[in-house]
């Protein structure tokens, strides 16, 4: 084996994650929040796990023998979404990163965080990178922003950590493009003229990997080369196609969670990581 790996969260990205790593000859420790889907993590994962963080009594006896983990967990209902933030990124993110603290075992341990690029908020299309601050007007992207902080304090007690920002993931059985192609014609309420970031499953999967690899620190953004507007995306995606364009609004909702940033890839750039997929407009090789 080539070591052992641990997934907190297989949902989309976590399993694509997991079964890379198992692939590649690690020994994958997986956990869902689901009983329902503990069989199918099975044909995942070498040791499939029921493990909700934050919830109490929660046996995480797992993290003593890994050398990697990927942290991947998101709220998993649309309904009550503040009370759901609060209890993944607050309560979850925090009660995990004390259990890695406390974790019975020398052995090092290297710690990877999806987050999110949307904690940018509204930069009004300007260029942003790591260094920007975040937008903390937004609730959701305040508890995001804690949440990385809680997980990048690992890096002062021992533990390797680093923080990667996804765009909107596209990928298989994520045909983002044909969603686009699919609203030919019709008005959507959003603001087309934010600019919004995307990242390919396949470059998250490969990012965990290089993050890894070289024992990253810190924050880092995962996101394809594409910045764009939504218009100019959804206008370049039906032309191809000679469809008519989608008509898009051109102010915000009312309390809207606005994300509006041309995010910069540089800084993965700079260390030797660069996306296999340059966006979604793209052909992508079968993997």
């Amino acid at each position: 084996m080539a070591g052992s790996f641990g997934v907190v969260g297989c949902g989309y990205v976590g399993a694509a994650a997991a079964q890379h790593f198992g692939q590649i000859g690690f020994e994958v420790t997986g956990t869902t929040t689901s009983p329902s889907r503990l069989q199918e993590l099975c044909s995942i994962v070498d040791h499939p796990r029921i493990y909700r963080a934050g919830a109490p009594h929660s046996d995480t006896s797992f993290l003593d023998s890994l050398d990697g983990l990927l942290v991947a967990i998101a709220p998993t209902s649309v309904s009550m979404e503040e009370d759901q933030y609060h209890s993944v990124y607050g309560a979850g993110v925090s009660a995990l990163v004390e259990a890695i603290k406390s974790r019975q075992s020398s052995r090092p341990l290297h710690v990877s965080y999806l987050s999110s690029a949307g904690v940018y908020g509204n930069q009004g299309g300007e260029v942003c990178d790591e260094s920007t601050p975040v937008d903390r007007s937004n609730s959701a992207n305040a508890l995001l922003a804690d949440a990385e902080s809680a997980v990048l304090s690992l890096n002062d007690f021992g533990t390797s950590s680093c923080v990667l920002r996804l765009g909107g993931i596209y990928g298989p059985n994520k045909d983002i493009a044909s969603f686009i192609r699919s609203a030919s014609g019709q008005m959507v309420p959003k603001n087309g003229s934010h600019i919004n970031a995307w990242v390919h499953l396949h470059d998250i999967v490969h990012g965990i990997n290089f993050a890894f690899d070289q024992r990253l620190q810190g924050l880092y953004n995962l996101v394809d080369d594409l910045q764009v507007s939504r218009r100019d995306l959804s206008n370049m995606l039906c032309d191809e196609h000679g469809l008519a364009p989608v008509i898009w609004d051109n102010h915000d909702r009312p309390d809207a969670r606005i994300f509006n940033a041309r995010v910069s890839n540089g800084k993965l750039k700079g260390l030797g990581f660069n996306p296999s997929v340059c966006s979604m407009l793209d052909p992508v090789a079968a993997v």
